[in-house]
């Protein structure tokens, strides 16, 4: 899509012929499905720069599938005219958006759970270093820190609402 098809009004979905409103969502659905398997390779490659790259696009694409998804919930005939091998296509390629969004939420977690993984090990290994030591060190004193242990380490906080 160039600038200026981009600047150009949105045409609302309720006002489109059946068959350019198919047309319509069934390249938004395409276009999402491909940003959103792009996406998920990205993240089993751990590409962080080139995932936050791809993000307008599939922000501009999502929208623009909500907003037609919702006009079409909202009046149930608007596809009542379309052909039935077009609807029939769109519909398999929204099932195949599914199926990619499913991947990419399996992706995400799992990049999610590596990320968690290595903030608990940054703080368990901060605090092993910042803890009381238990015993008595030399001379039969009472240990106050274990050797080696910074005395003004850092604390780390987790908060698991991501």
């Amino acid at each position: 899509m160039n600038a200026r098809q981009g600047e150009a009004r949105r045409i609302p979905a309720e006002t489109l012929p059946p068959v350019e409103l198919v047309d319509r969502l069934l390249a938004l659905t395409t276009g999402l499905t491909d940003v959103i398997r792009r996406e998920t390779e990205l993240l089993r490659n751990r590409a962080r720069v080139e995932i936050a790259e791809l993000q307008p696009e599939k922000i501009r694409l999502a929208n623009e599938y909500a907003m037609d998804v919702m006009a079409v919930r909202g009046h149930k005939n608007l596809l009542d005219r379309a052909p039935s091998e077009r609807v029939s296509r769109l519909k398999a390629a929204m099932a195949e958006l599914d199926s990619t969004l499913a991947s990419n939420g399996e992706a995400l977690n799992a990049a999610k759970s590596v990320s968690e993984g290595l903030i608990r090990m940054v703080a368990s290994a901060m605090s092993e270093r910042t803890a009381p030591s238990l015993g008595y060190g030399p001379n039969a004193a009472s240990s106050a820190r274990r050797s080696g242990g910074p005395a003004g380490a850092g604390s780390l906080t987790l908060d698991s609402r991501a």
